[in-house]
C-alpha cells in the first residue's frame, strides 16, 4: 500500500469516526443553528432548542447515530495499527529519498554537460547567421573566406548536434 493511499485511508477513517460523535465544532454549529432559529422565528433560545430537538427526533433517534463502545474501540485499534504501518513506510521512504538524491546528483553532471553543449551550438548558429548576413554584402574575395569559414563551422555544428543528441539520450 502506497503511503499516499494509507494516508488517505487513515484520514477517511478518522473523519468517519469524528463525524459519528459530537465534536466541539458540531456543538458550535448547533449553537449557531439555535441562535439562527431564535432570530428567524423571533423566539427565545430555549424555545429554539426545543424546536431543534423535535426536528432531530423527527429525522431519527439521536441514540441510533452514536457509535457503540465496541465500534469506537475497533476504530481506535485500527487507527493504531495503521499508524504503525505508516511509521514503517516512512522508514522505507527515507531509503527511497536517499536513492533519489544519489540519482539526482549523478544526473546533475549530465544536465550540465548537455546545457553547455546546447549553449555552444546556439552560439555557433548565431555566429553562422551573422556570417551569412556579411556574405551578401561582401566582395568576391571576402565571400570565399566567409564560405570557407562557414564550411568549417558547419562541421563543428554537426559535431555539437550529435553530442547534444547523445547527451539527451543519457539524460533520459
Amino acid at each position: 500500500m502506497k503511503r499516499s493511499d494509507l494516508n488517505k485511508f487513515i484520514k477517511e477513517n478518522i473523519i468517519e469516526t469524528l463525524s459519528e460523535s459530537s465534536s466541539s465544532e458540531e456543538k458550535r454549529i448547533a449553537l449557531r443553528a439555535i441562535k439562527s432559529i431564535a432570530k428567524y422565528r423571533n423566539v427565545s433560545e430555549d424555545e429554539a432548542k426545543r424546536d431543534l430537538i423535535n426536528a432531530i427526533k423527527e429525522l431519527g433517534s439521536i441514540k441510533e447515530e452514536l457509535p457503540s463502545k465496541d465500534e469506537v474501540e475497533d476504530t481506535t485499534a485500527a487507527v493504531q495499527l495503521l499508524k504503525k504501518e505508516l511509521d514503517s513506510l516512512e522508514e522505507d521512504d527515507d531509503i527511497d529519498d536517499k536513492d533519489a538524491v544519489a540519482q539526482a546528483n549523478k544526473a546533475r553532471g549530465k544536465h550540465k554537460k548537455l546545457d553547455i553543449a546546447v549553449k555552444a551550438k546556439k552560439a555557433l548558429e548565431t555566429e553562422m547567421k551573422s556570417l551569412a548576413r556579411k556574405y551578401s554584402a561582401a566582395d568576391e574575395v571576402e565571400k570565399e573566406k566567409i564560405k570557407d569559414d562557414l564550411k568549417t563551422k558547419t562541421a563543428k555544428k554537426k559535431e555539437l548536434e550529435s553530442l547534444v543528441a547523445k547527451l539527451e539520450k543519457d539524460v533520459i
